[in-house]
C-alpha cells in the first residue's frame, strides 16, 4: 500500500480523536458516550489501514 495512504489515514485519525475529545469537552454535557464512539472509530481508522497494508504487503511476497 501507498505510504501516503497510510499517513494519511494516520492524520484522519488524529482528527477524528481530537473531534471525539472536543465533544466530550463542550457543553451540552451528555454527549460523553458519543464522544467516546467517535475516539474508537478514531483509533480504528489508522488500524485497520495498518492492517489491510500488511495482508497487501505479505500476499506480494
Amino acid at each position: 500500500m501507498q505510504t501516503i495512504l497510510k499517513v494519511l489515514s494516520f492524520f484522519i485519525g488524529l482528527f477524528v480523536i481530537a473531534n471525539g475529545i472536543f465533544i466530550i469537552l463542550m457543553p451540552p454535557f451528555g454527549d460523553e458516550p458519543q464522544g467516546y464512539a467517535i475516539i474508537a472509530v478514531g483509533i480504528l481508522i489508522p488500524l485497520i489501514t495498518l492492517y489491510v497494508a500488511w495482508k497487501e504487503e505479505r500476499s506480494e511476497t
